[in-house]
């Protein structure tokens, strides 16, 4: 299968990930081109991958990717990035336009608008770090990282969780305010534009 790895040199991923305390990024990254691309946070292994598992579809974020784009899923908690004080994101998905970050949330259970609050509370501060993380590491090897994709970031809860529209929209207007106006989403599927 071709690797997207324009993408990864785009970007220069590899070498802003350079360090003695990460894993070697080559090790943290898979890539597919499938018209429809499942993605788990699996428990067992405890990092983000793509699954064929029709029995996963209830914990996962679909993307349907009707060009065939190279999509790289970067697994980044446990895997390129470990023990990450506070929390980071589970996954990156990107090309060479476009990057998301991805929490899963899939374990989160409460039905009071106070559950609802603190799982958005967490995974929002997640990606909010891992976005810092990523920006700090991509300034160093020269890279301002909002110009050179369009970014995004993407929360997969449970479908057992509360959906309140409305605590959602909060919480996605606030995150583009603090954010230079990155989107959040909470969709369970999500279509991958083409350039």
């Amino acid at each position: 299968m071709a690797v997207n790895q324009s993408a990864i040199d785009n970007l220069r991923l590899d070498e802003a990930f350079a360090t003695g305390t990460l894993r070697p990024f080559n090790e943290c990254w898979t890539v597919r081109m499938d018209r429809e691309l499942m993605i788990v946070d699996d428990d067992t292994e405890k990092c983000s991958r793509f699954s064929n598992n029709e029995e996963e579809l209830q914990k996962a974020l679909l993307v349907i990717n009707e060009n065939h784009r190279e999509i790289v899923l970067l697994s980044i908690d446990n895997k390129l990035i470990r023990d990450h004080e506070g929390g980071i994101a589970d996954c990156a998905l990107f090309d060479d336009n476009q990057f998301r970050f991805v929490e899963f949330k899939t374990n989160a259970y409460g039905n009071s608008n106070e559950a609802v609050r603190d799982t958005f509370d967490k995974a929002t501060g997640q990606l909010k770090e891992t976005i810092r993380v990523f920006k700090d590491k991509l300034q160093k090897v020269n890279i301002k990282f909002e110009d050179a994709v369009t970014l995004s970031c993407h929360i997969v809860i449970s479908h057992r969780f509360p959906k309140s529209r409305a605590i959602k929209q909060e919480y996605q207007m606030s995150f583009a305010d603090e954010n230079n106006n990155i989107e959040l989403s909470f969709a369970e599927k999500t279509y991958w534009e083409e350039p």
